[in-house]
């Protein structure tokens, strides 16, 4: 299967890249994220739309873990991208990816903020083959205090494929804000969408 590689280094604080504030704290927390996550836009504006989601048994791990009170997080782990389509055309060749990510903010079960870091995205074609890479940036100095998870999907690409676009998206965990505020938050397993544009 055709996977597209997300690997995120973390730069002085590492990369959570926030500047998507979501839209309420439902059942899942403020972890929670979704394709809302990317905000309304025109469909003609996205270059590219992909499903986003950590691997089987493989979730995005952190350390130390997320807990009620905010403290220097760092996150790394892996993506899965799929089912990408190009709704303005531009990059029709971009298909699916696979990920590793790292990456840190100053963050709690409720919020997010200091994010810093980069990432890098191989891309893959329709027959599994790599088509090109994307240099993504992300930066975040403003608290993001519904869906911190989203944090990690967002950011600016810097080089490479669909170089200059936004990137915006969200995760949504399986576990709930209970727990995290209960027991603290170590991995967080997930799916969500991510888009370009």
């Amino acid at each position: 299967m055709s996977v597209v590689w997300i690997v995120a280094m973390a730069v002085g604080a590492g990369p959570w890249a926030a500047g998507a504030s979501g839209a309420g704290v439902g059942a899942a927390g403020p972890w929670a994220a979704g394709a809302s996550a990317a905000g309304p836009r025109a469909v003609a504006d996205v270059a590219l739309s992909c499903a986003v989601a950590t691997p089987a048994a493989r979730p995005l791990v952190f350390e130390p873990k997320v807990g009620l009170a905010p403290r220097r997080v760092e996150a790394r782990g892996h993506l899965e991208l799929t089912g990408c389509t190009s709704p303005d055309g531009t990059a029709t060749l971009l298909r699916s990816g696979w990920g590793s990510v790292k990456a840190s903010a100053q963050a709690s079960c409720t919020s997010a903020r200091d994010v810093r870091g980069s990432a890098v995205i191989t891309w893959f074609g329709v027959n599994g083959r790599p088509v090109g890479t994307s240099r993504l940036r992300v930066r975040a100095d403003r608290l993001v205090a519904q869906r911190p998870a989203d944090t990690l999907l967002t950011g600016t690409v810097a080089a490479g494929w669909l170089a200059k676009e936004r990137v915006r998206g969200g995760i949504t965990p399986a576990t709930a804000l209970l727990g995290c505020a209960t027991r603290g938050m170590a991995a967080l397993p997930g799916s969500g969408r991510i888009v370009f544009g």
